[in-house]
């Protein structure tokens, strides 16, 4: 059985290309991103065309990076879409990346 989206108030649903399970780790990777690469939270959220609350909600797993802002965020941030979407790596129990 194949499910189809359904329009919601004239709009088809953003798709995104992580589990739920995985917001809270790629929001988190996101915004461990966004302060190396010296971004304050108002400035990153203008550039990539979102409010900085929805940014916070993003950051903190509560809400889905879609594959369009996942684009958006990875040319702000000059890397690969990539780098924000990988799991972190765990070596001698440390991480390079915070979970």
């Amino acid at each position: 059985m194949t499910t189809e989206l359904k329009p919601r108030r004239g709009k088809v649903e953003a798709t995104t290309p992580f589990e739920e399970c995985d917001w809270e780790r790629v929001g988190l990777t996101l915004r461990y991103l966004r302060e190396t690469r010296g971004y304050k939270p108002d400035e990153f959220a203008s550039a990539i065309g979102i409010s900085r609350p929805y940014l916070a909600n993003i950051e903190a797993g509560r809400k889905k990076l879609t594959n369009v802002l996942l684009a958006k965020a990875a040319k702000a941030l000059e890397i690969e879409q990539l780098a924000i979407m990988r799991p972190r790596r765990e070596s001698a129990g440390t991480t390079s990346i915070p979970a």
